[in-house]
């Protein structure tokens, strides 16, 4: 934890990529903590509203490679302020539209900034952070986020208990302080992303086709965890607001104390090895989710999921080594696109089948974490482009 304090306030690039982490993680919270019982208990939702409320908010993640207009009007570093400020305004906002239009309308602002963000925030780790020590700095970066997404847990279940907070109140007071570091961040100099002048067009190559593969497969396979998972949990296990704030809360600091240990593993093992064991352990995960009848097994599920969503490094380490110096900021754009192509209809599907039997929603995840390892055998030992290791 030492090592993420000691560069938060420095003002450098790293510093920068900390902050873009503590400001989304402390909107992404909010929403996820409350999101499930503000719809279900407040707007009126079922399974089905759910799932195309999670289609809408994956739209514009579809649509993140148009953030390469964005990137042709202002640097990178701007592109993530501005998307940080609208997805805290999203968030901040969603309290007072309690309705399913309302809903659906605040959820896509939030996911315009939201997307728009991970666009760039990947292009910038990709060319900030060195080669030789890119999963322990990534591992730092998301042990800074993880820390922060405790501290906010811990006082969302504070101001619940204590000052009966609604759903409003927290939405609100988690989109302001996004919005704020945004602002913040407006302060820090203007950073040379590029080591290698980047091409500003849309650029797919046969190259790159098993991380494309595999992103959109994560992609896929995400969405039955963010959509379902939690709703699992009110909808089955009937957890309250504090219930899922407490399951957060485990969940992040269990993250926290792991993540920076699993990128120090993945740098060792390297990226083949690190996602095979994601896969195979998901397998289980999902399949185990569609029996469980034990409320604390589901939520050790839960936890257990949220820890392996670490093992991700592995993926942007393996980008890292493959993609050409030039192309990381077109890559980047694209393959977030790729990567919620499923996002958009998925759980729209699935929520479908999630009203006559919750199973096959589960079952479907262990079938696309099992693909993702037939995949996962096509890595190569060594990065496709060994220049690029030595240019960015």
């Amino acid at each position: 934890m030492n090592a993420w304090r000691h560069h938060l306030f420095s003002r450098s690039p790293i510093s920068m990529l900390i902050i873009i982490g503590i400001a989304s993680v402390i909107a992404n919270t909010g929403w996820r903590v409350v999101m499930n019982n503000f719809a279900v208990d407040t707007v009126g939702m079922t399974g089905a509203n759910i799932g195309v409320l999670q289609s809408i908010r994956e739209i514009p993640g579809l649509l993140s490679f148009t953030v390469m207009f964005l990137l042709m009007l202002m640097s990178e570093q701007r592109v993530a302020i501005l998307s940080l400020c609208v997805l805290g305004i999203g968030v901040a906002i969603t309290g007072y539209l309690p309705s399913i239009y309302g809903f659906y309308f605040t959820t896509v602002l939030f996911s315009i900034g939201f997307h728009y963000l991970e666009a760039v925030n990947r292009s910038l780790s990709t060319q900030v952070l060195e080669t030789e020590s890119f999963g322990q700095s990534m591992g730092m970066i998301r042990e800074a986020s993880s820390f922060i997404g405790l501290a906010t847990f811990i006082a969302i279940i504070l101001a619940i208990q204590f000052f009966d907070a609604s759903a409003k109140i927290i939405f609100f007071f988690c989109g302001l302080c996004c919005a704020a570091l945004a602002v913040y961040l407006l302060s820090f100099a203007h950073f040379k992303e590029h080591k290698v002048e980047q091409k500003n067009n849309i650029i797919l190559r046969k190259e790159y086709s098993v991380y494309y593969l595999l992103t959109f497969l994560g992609g896929a396979r995400r969405q039955i965890f963010v959509a379902f998972a939690g709703l699992l949990m009110v909808q089955k296990f009937h957890y309250s607001i504090t219930m899922m704030a407490v399951l957060f809360m485990i969940s992040s600091l269990a993250t926290t104390l792991t993540v920076a240990s699993i990128g120090r593993f993945i740098d060792r093992i390297g990226e083949k090895r690190a996602l095979m064991i994601e896969y195979v352990a998901l397998a289980v995960v999902f399949t185990s989710y569609a029996f469980v009848e034990n409320h604390y097994l589901a939520g050790g599920l839960y936890i257990l999921d949220s820890i392996l969503f670490s093992f991700t490094i592995a993926l942007v380490t393996y980008f890292k080594k493959t993609i050409r110096s030039d192309e990381i900021a077109s890559s980047s754009s694209v393959s977030f696109t790729i990567n919620h192509i499923a996002a958009v209809f998925l759980p729209f599907l699935l929520g479908l089948l999630w009203v006559s039997n919750y199973q096959i929603v589960f079952f479907c995840g262990a079938i696309i974490s099992c693909m993702s390892l037939m995949v996962a055998f096509s890595i190569k030992s060594e990065p496709l482009n060994s220049q690029t290791i030595k240019q960015v």
